[in-house]
């Protein structure tokens, strides 16, 4: 049993060692060489240090001495949905442009290399309770259509990999919402307050377990507490969002 949980990940590796020698690399972020992996030494430390003080509630990254006490400056008495939020760091930069990247199929092989800088940077990440899932923010169906690719499942594929969970598909996005990117904090907490259900036959599976919600950006909130509440009222006892970048929105 041991051996066949092994063998994926040994052959992964024998792959990639391989590839790293017939293709050599070059950094997705500066084109530098890079030696079997798409971020240089260099780039690699960037993003792992590109968040080292976030709110412990909302995933904003704050100065190394702000009061994050029940929450920051943005989330502070607000209701969130979800219980706390992680994300590899601010949506700017070099995280920025690998988020956008990462919008586009072909440069889907980013998310599990995207997802093991992340995993480094945050411990918290390798000590969750048994029976832990994944779960990605769905797409609605007309727009999984349109494009035949959502970058939240290769990002929830590859942390379920990594950890060994399972990952789940207990979402259905039931309103085909607008682009968020303009509007306001309120605007798209209205927008997405029915957005999601949880299918009739995912609720026995939800029950009392912890759920890792996964997205490429978080700005508002408001997708991911909306995702987070209709999987709690399914029976979820928490939800952590899994970013890989945080957006400070509009008020």
């Amino acid at each position: 049993m041991f051996e066949s949980r092994l063998l994926p990940h040994w052959l992964g590796e024998c792959g990639r060692a391989v590839e790293a020698l017939v293709f050599p690399w070059e950094c997705s972020v500066c084109a530098d060489p890079a030696a079997g992996a798409p971020f240089c030494p260099g780039c690699r430390r960037e993003l792992l240090d590109a968040s080292p003080s976030p709110c412990e509630r909302c995933g904003l990254p704050m100065g190394p001495f702000a009061d994050h006490t029940n929450g920051c400056y943005a989330c502070r008495g607000r209701p969130l949905g979800f219980d706390r939020a992680i994300a590899l760091g601010p949506y700017q930069g070099p995280i920025r442009d690998l988020c956008l990247r990462l919008k586009h199929e072909p440069n889907a092989w980013l998310a599990p290399w995207l997802v093991d800088v992340l995993l480094e940077s945050n411990p918290l990440l390798r000590d969750l309770p048994s029976g832990t899932c994944v779960v990605p923010i769905p797409l609605h169906w007309r727009r999984y259509w349109e494009r035949g690719y959502n970058q939240a499942d290769a990002l929830a594929n590859a942390l379920a990999r990594r950890l060994r969970v399972r990952r789940l598909w207990p979402l259905k996005r039931v309103e085909p919402t607008p682009p968020l990117v303009t509007l306001a904090r309120t605007e798209r907490l209205r927008i997405m307050h029915d957005a999601f259900r949880v299918k009739s036959s995912a609720s026995a599976t939800l029950k009392g377990r912890t759920i890792l919600l996964v997205d490429d950006i978080l700005t508002t909130g408001a997708t991911c507490g909306a995702a987070a509440r209709a999987l709690k009222r399914a029976g979820a006892a928490r939800v952590i969002a899994v970013v890989i970048g945080r957006a400070e929105g509009k008020a």
